[in-house]
């Protein structure tokens, strides 16, 4: 691969550190974003650093648009020389860039000299002592360019072996971190990456978006009743009801708690409300006992809130909110049951007039 034996202690530890917390935070390393994060960590920018803390600290924390909309409020009149600093940081990130340019190089080197020597051997004046010595020469160039494109192809298998490899590594440890253990869903990060990216692809069709939270009524009780291995095995209950009638458009992860969040994709209203439905039915049906005993639990019962994306005007907290204030007024309700972000604003109105 490449040496960084040369490069300034601090470039290396940035780099090694950006690795490390592209991997845990689940950032997609872009050159953008290697660049946000490397001016972040340098420390440089007092302004853009203290912008980039209070993102940090957001529930939604940081994401592709985000770094967009940093690198072109904050990084992008930046007029000062490259610092040693920054020339090493690059050339940390181009080093295999460069090593294919080199045997790029050598292969148009070997192959201009076969062509000069062809068009020498075009001269119909040539003598039997030239052309011995010009077919010398292309078996000379002929074998280094063998040779320099058999050092390239293992070059080019050994990069192509170790970046799938790595590629591997990076989709297993995603993979990993975007799962809740208990309930074998996805976990908070993954909502928020998938929220992100399904209102981004939504934007021309908002109201084919939307998200469905679900909550299990009273679990605190029934979690000082029975304790918390028996709550946990409910949790992971009802995450297999819906994992069990997933459909190909939806993204189920575990938000919190005994709170679960359901994105739509290329969905209506109806289909979001018959969803919740079924989930609410099935967990209410369920006849489930203690382990170790035939002593059944009592009933479990959920609550659901749904909202629709609303396009271009919207952003993830709003969504959240609506769906969230959604399954409050269910809870608010008597709960065990839906309600829809049209029930809440019908709910809101009467509210205003009272």
């Amino acid at each position: 691969m490449f040496d960084t034996k040369d490069l300034p202690e601090k470039a290396k530890r940035i780099f090694d550190l950006l690795i490390e917390v592209f991997e845990e935070q689940n950032i997609n390393p872009t050159p953008l974003n290697y660049f946000v994060w490397y001016q972040y960590y340098k420390g440089d920018n007092p302004k853009f650093r203290q912008e980039m803390d209070t993102i940090l600290n957001d529930p939604f924390g940081y994401n592709d648009r985000v770094g967009k909309r940093l690198y072109d409020e904050y990084l992008t009149e930046d007029d000062k020389e490259d610092s040693d600093f920054d020339r090493a940081f690059r050339r940390l990130m181009d080093a295999m860039i460069k090593k294919m340019d080199f045997w790029s190089c050598k292969l148009s080197k070997h192959t201009k000299e076969i062509d000069d020597c062809t068009n020498k051997l075009s001269d119909p004046n040539i003598n039997a002592e030239e052309v011995k010595k010009i077919t010398n020469s292309i078996l000379t160039s002929a074998t280094s360019m063998k040779e320099s494109s058999m050092a390239l192809q293992e070059e080019m298998a050994n990069s192509s072996e170790t970046a799938y490899e790595l590629r591997q590594q990076l989709v297993e440890a995603r993979a990993e971190a975007m799962r809740d253990e208990l309930t074998d869903v996805g976990n908070r990060k993954a909502f928020n990456n998938s929220i992100e990216e399904l209102m981004f692809d939504a934007k021309d069709n908002p109201n084919s978006l939307y998200l469905v939270m679900a909550d299990i009524d009273n679990f605190k009780e029934f979690n000082d009743t029975y304790g918390h291995l028996v709550g946990d095995s409910v949790l992971r209950y009802f995450a297999s009801i819906m994992k069990k009638t997933k459909g190909d458009n939806e993204t189920i992860c575990r938000y919190g708690g005994e709170e679960f969040a359901i994105l739509m994709a290329e969905s209506t209203l109806e289909q979001a409300i018959e969803r919740a439905e079924g989930i609410r039915k099935d967990i209410q049906a369920a006849h489930l006992k203690q382990r170790n005993s035939d002593k059944p639990l009592k009933t479990i019962t959920s609550s659901f809130g749904i909202a629709r994306f609303h396009g271009d005007k919207d952003d993830a907290k709003d969504f959240l909110e609506r769906a969230d204030n959604a399954l409050y007024l269910a809870k608010k309700k008597g709960r065990n049951q839906v309600v829809d972000e049209d029930q809440l604003l019908a709910e809101q109105a009467t509210d205003s007039k009272r």
